[in-house]
């Protein structure tokens, strides 16, 4: 088996495919990557047997054969090459030979046999979005789901697809955002499908330009082909939360602010909190909020005052300044409106200018004040 790349596009492609490497696993295979040469086509693909990358390549001079090569001492010797090109060859007892004018080096690989094998998406029907539309849906939802490996199903964002558009939702118990589109895409498949968020993220960032994006949504897996890669999941099988039944419906005080000025504050006020709790506290009255902060422990405090129109009664409610500062940063218009109840209770935040074809609404718990 041989091979040579340009130095640039093989870091390109080894970083790319480092993104579905576990930190850890109890199955050393796939800490490696498996690379396919076949009729002048160098594959690549890389497992953490939820997620799998797949890459292709075109060379030319190449002798087929099939290897695992573990792939962060393949990506750290890749890095330090300088800028040429680098020629692979592999012994018929799996030893690769890596040479370039710099030097000669050799990693021994792995049977492929030993690779797990391909995931198949079986019984597969298209979802076609535009590339902007779906980008837009991931950097709005993704952000509040669970990083709790005992909630698994957190740990993606529901799409629930319909002709007339797609709802989107993702909540880790302290906040929630649901995103609703209009009809912007194509389908042969309707239905509910938790997409987990590892592969949003990777997918985000192989997102460009404004075309379409063909996604294949089979029984159990996902797939999306982008060009030269190919990326598929294991969709997330556990029933997702009845997260209708936890947007409030009677939240009648509204609370209309400055959305970057808000977010300031709360940056520079939560310095002062406590770091295990991060609480702050925000004192509501008709033209002014006073948020506070306090960290007994450390004898700090903090404090600053806002100018706000709101219609309720004079209120104190706790937050953890994380979560309210993500929820502030996802909201696009220059000025919010937050409903809000009691200091028990839920809030929605909302943008004051909601476009036609989205509907977002996004609910951030509150946390009970110290006394």
């Amino acid at each position: 088996m041989k091979f040579t790349l340009d130095k640039n596009a093989l870091l390109k492609n080894l970083q790319l495919l480092s993104k579905a490497i576990p930190s850890r696993s109890t199955l050393p295979i796939i800490s490696s990557a498996l690379f396919t040469v076949k009729d002048e086509i160098l594959s690549m693909r890389a497992t953490d047997l939820e997620i799998s990358i797949n890459l292709k390549y075109k060379i030319e001079g190449g002798e087929d054969g099939c290897v695992a090569i573990p792939l962060g001492k393949l990506l750290e010797i890749t890095s330090a090459m300088p800028e040429k090109n680098i020629d692979f060859s592999v012994s018929d007892i799996g030893k690769m030979n890596i040479s370039c004018n710099s030097g000669r080096y050799t990693i021994m690989g792995q049977p492929s046999e030993e690779f797990p094998s391909e995931q198949v998406v079986e019984n597969s029907k298209r979802l076609q979005v535009s590339s902007g539309e779906l980008k837009d849906i991931i950097n709005n939802t993704s952000y509040a789901a669970s990083k709790d490996d005992l909630k698994p199903v957190l740990q993606g964002v529901l799409f629930q697809i319909q002709n007339d558009g797609i709802v989107s939702v993702a909540t880790d118990g302290h906040r929630l955002v649901k995103l609703e589109k209009k009809k912007l895409h194509s389908i042969d498949y309707a239905g509910n499908v938790v997409i987990p968020i590892k592969f949003l993220a990777l997918l985000t960032t192989q997102l460009t330009g404004d075309g379409d994006v063909s996604m294949l949504i089979g029984d159990n897996h996902i797939q999306v082909q982008l060009e030269d890669v190919t990326i598929t999941t294991r969709i997330i099988k556990d029933p997702y939360p009845d997260y209708e039944g936890v947007i409030p419906k009677n939240n009648t005080k509204t609370l209309i602010i400055n959305k970057n000025h808000f977010t300031e504050a709360i940056k520079r006020v939560s310095i002062f909190s406590n770091k295990s709790s991060r609480q702050v506290a925000l004192e509501l009255s008709e033209s002014s909020m006073t948020i506070t902060t306090e960290d007994p422990e450390n004898i700090t405090t903090g404090k600053e005052i806002l100018d706000c129109d709101y219609d309720g009664e004079p209120m104190t409610i706790g937050y953890n300044a994380f979560y309210l500062k993500e929820v502030l940063q996802h909201q696009q218009s220059e000025e919010i409106k937050i409903m809000l109840n009691s200091p028990l209770n839920a809030g929605l935040f909302l943008p004051i200018d909601q476009n036609d074809n989205d509907n977002k609404t996004t609910l951030l718990m509150p946390i009970r004040l110290n006394d």
